[in-house]
């Protein structure tokens, strides 16, 4: 729910990935004030192609621009875009901040998000509400972070996707977490785990203005 530090989780996980070796593109559905303040960050029109170079970008689709199915054009491009193994064709990573902005039924989502591992497509996904979003985004997920969870169906939800006893043995219960602690799942490995806070949002966007993206022309 708003509040327990999803954007910011979100965030910090991405000051930590290949932003400076491909574009990932942010979709602020919702003019989050956080991302407003990440330094290096392009905004693209939804109508317009995605970027090519390797950097920060983010795109803010209004909801009649979602209705119209701008967005879902936008990511049919990324999509067919592609990164290929063994090529200079790295692909796009993708971070949508909530993710039930989309129609779960969405073809362009489900595409990305059942195809992303052999396309090269990395994503971070937000939802404040798991029993709205699309299946693929629980099922296709290598990692999953549940935050405070106070609706029945938004927790039954997750965990039939998560271990019921966490790292000390303790039962799982999203609405026992306290504030910006979080319940953490590795599917490859089995590990689970109860995490503190992350660090504050001064240290990562710190992070995000030491690895900016320097480009040079020729």
């Amino acid at each position: 729910m708003t509040g327990t530090g999803k954007t910011t989780f979100a965030l910090w996980s991405l000051s930590q990935r290949s932003y400076d070796k491909i574009p990932w593109i942010i979709f602020d559905f919702k003019r989050d004030a956080i991302i407003r303040k990440m330094p290096q960050l392009t905004e693209v029109d939804v109508s317009g192609e995605p970027p090519k170079w390797a950097g920060l970008y983010v795109v803010r689709p209004s909801p009649a621009e979602v209705d119209e199915g701008l967005a879902t054009q936008f990511l049919y491009k990324i999509w067919a875009r592609e990164g290929l193994p063994h090529s200079s064709r790295r692909g796009t990573g993708i971070l949508i901040d909530e993710g039930y902005a989309l129609n779960p039924r969405d073809r362009a989502l489900r595409a990305v998000l059942t195809q992303g591992r052999s396309k090269r497509i990395p994503m971070i996904l937000l939802s404040q509400r798991p029993a709205w979003v699309s299946p693929f985004m629980l099922s296709e997920s290598e990692f999953k972070t549940v935050f405070f969870l106070q609706n029945k169906a938004d927790i039954d939800r997750v965990c039939e996707w998560m271990p019921r006893t966490d790292d000390r043995g303790e039962q799982v219960d999203p609405y026992m977490l306290p504030p910006h602690h979080s319940y953490w799942y590795c599917l490859t490995s089995r590990q689970f785990a109860r995490l503190a806070p992350c660090p504050a949002e001064e240290a990562f966007l710190d992070l995000f203005d030491a690895r900016r993206t320097r480009r040079f022309w020729f």
